[in-house]
């Protein structure tokens, strides 16, 4: 059986590839290399316990506890002075009862599920900084980003293949017993396959479309759509595996639908409200500023914006 953190640096490295060229180009933007290096390491923190996770945890059970992204995500963007919408929080609650339906099982907890609830705060942190990142860096520039946070994970994930037998006592990962005919039989047997399409699709192309796609959809809807994919699992497993959901399987699939559609309509025609009324007051206290005379005085002064105030 191929290795899981081998097939996981092999995959990494094969997304980071296209992107060298970009990150050689953008070397000397700091501001680029710092915020591709930081999301990087929250993405990488998120894979690498989510895959110590699910060395105890059952996979039903992961796939339920990591939901909490759902959960942390406007959590944590109320924390830092966001306004999470009413609807929104209705809809993270249906989402959450919905796949707890779907997947919960009854096996007693361990620790596996103790670091799938970890990566799943670790993915929430990183889908909240690539929502600010998104829109406070040029578009052109979103490749450079992208590459130093896939060459990060890269490093890291091979650093995980060097170092991680001295923690689980695997000997296979052992230089010393390396030989050229071990290093050629390791090349025949891997699964190049999958991991160029895991490595150039699902991961390089997806972390490029959710980067794009962020600047217009804040963090909170995005970790609702990817709080579909056990449903999109089951949907499958459905029609290609010849699994059957039971009464609590449909109206947990129904819930996901809901919560998700939820935030989607509801949820994004409250902040679109809210950003036209901020641009309408915007445009007001402009013109209040222009139509006062120069050199008059005024009884009170003409407050812009909320910063303006000390």
């Amino acid at each position: 059986m191929m290795d899981a953190a081998a097939f996981s640096a092999v995959r990494f490295v094969v997304s980071a590839i296209p992107f060298l060229p970009f990150v050689f180009r953008a070397r000397d933007d700091v501001q680029i290399r710092n915020a591709g290096i930081e999301l990087g390491l929250w993405v990488s923190l998120g894979y690498l316990i989510e895959a110590l996770g699910l060395l105890t945890a059952e996979a039903g059970r992961a796939s339920f506890i990591s939901l909490i992204t759902v959960i942390a995500v406007p959590l944590l963007d109320g924390m830092l002075g966001a306004y999470v919408p009413a609807r929104t929080w209705f809809g993270v609650l249906m989402s959450a009862i919905g796949i707890g339906m779907l997947e919960c099982s009854g096996s007693p907890p361990n620790i596996g599920d103790l670091l799938s609830f970890v990566s799943a705060i670790f993915f929430g942190i990183h889908m909240l900084r690539t929502e600010h990142f998104s829109r406070s860096t040029k578009k052109e520039n979103f490749l450079p980003l992208l590459g130093y946070e896939v060459c990060v994970l890269a490093l890291l994930s091979t650093m995980w293949v060097m170092f991680g037998g001295w923690f689980d006592g695997n000997q296979e990962l052992d230089q010393s017993s390396w030989t050229w005919e071990t290093i050629r039989d390791w090349f025949v047997a891997f699964p190049w396959i999958p991991a160029l399409y895991t490595g150039v699709f699902s991961t390089g192309l997806c972390l490029w479309v959710e980067i794009a796609a962020m600047r217009e959809v804040s963090a909170t809807e995005t970790a609702i759509i990817y709080g579909l994919e056990p449903l999109w699992s089951a949907g499958f497993a459905w029609f290609l595996l010849g699994e059957r959901w039971g009464a609590a399987g449909w109206v947990g699939a129904a819930l996901v639908l809901g919560g998700s559609l939820t935030v989607q309509i509801f949820g994004t025609s409250t902040s679109h409200e809210s950003l036209k009324t901020g641009e309408k007051e915007q445009s007001g206290d402009l013109l209040l500023e222009k139509q006062k005379p120069q050199g008059s005085l005024s009884p009170s002064p003409v407050v812009r914006s909320g910063k303006d105030i000390i």
